[in-house]
């Protein structure tokens, strides 16, 4: 959950954080049953997350 009031940088910092977090769950090995085939999902959040990434550097200075 982001906090609208915190600047955007601070905004997309912590979606990154978010999108990592939902990685490294859906990499963890599975404690119950077989795994399932997450491939797809992460593939999204990591091109989420890249997005994020060149997004936010591309911010100007007002952003920050």
């Amino acid at each position: 959950m982001s906090d609208s009031s915190l600047p955007l940088y601070d905004q997309m910092t912590q979606a990154m954080d978010n999108i990592r977090r939902q990685v490294e769950l859906l990499n963890a090995p599975s404690s119950i049953g077989g795994g399932s085939d997450d491939r797809s999902v992460i593939a999204d959040l990591e091109a989420e997350y890249q997005a994020l990434r060149q997004a936010r550097a591309e911010l100007g200075p007002e952003d920050r």
